[in-house]
């Protein structure tokens, strides 16, 4: 079973703190390595979730692709992709399964909604953010049949430049 809650509580962990590292190793066997340059994720394939990072004090050379300073990575939010294999627990007892209108039975109206297109990506995007305490719960939807593409899950208080 998959409780958003295991994480949660995590938020505000440095990476490399010991403690943080023995939840990793408890909680996962095949994450990726964290690289500032290329993602502020790591990602485990098997239970299809990525931890987010926010490293405010890394310093890169974004001309040359080289980190000066490494920083300290604090988890502060995550993914959750839909994986068949697994039961989840969710904010509200959304499931992968339900629609947009059925969150909207389950939560409520949304806090924020974004309708929009991207013209860098070329894509269209349905989010609805939901604010529940310091967390914000962000569910992406297919803009056309509204079912949840994935939910991301933050720590409001950390992620600045996701503030809701």
């Amino acid at each position: 079973m998959f409780n958003y809650l295991h994480f949660t509580d995590q938020f505000g962990s440095y990476l490399y703190s010991d403690d943080f590292q023995a939840f990793l190793a408890e909680t996962f066997t095949d994450l990726s390595r964290y690289n500032v340059l290329e993602s502020d994720y790591i990602q485990s394939e098997l239970l299809h979730i990525a931890l987010g990072f926010t490293n405010d004090d890394a310093v890169i050379d974004e001309d040359e692709l080289i980190v000066l300073e490494p920083g300290q990575p604090v988890f502060s939010h995550l993914n959750i992709y839909p994986n068949p294999d697994l039961q989840y627990l969710l904010p509200f007892e959304i499931s992968f399964s339900d629609t947009r209108n059925n969150v909207f039975k389950k939560a409520g109206e949304p806090t924020q909604t974004n309708h929009e297109v991207s013209p860098i990506l070329d894509k269209h995007f349905l989010i609805d953010h939901y604010k529940i305490g310091d967390l914000v719960l962000s569910i992406d939807y297919d803009p056309d049949d509204e079912h949840i593409n994935f939910i991301q899950i933050r720590d409001n208080n950390i992620v600045a430049h996701l503030k809701l």
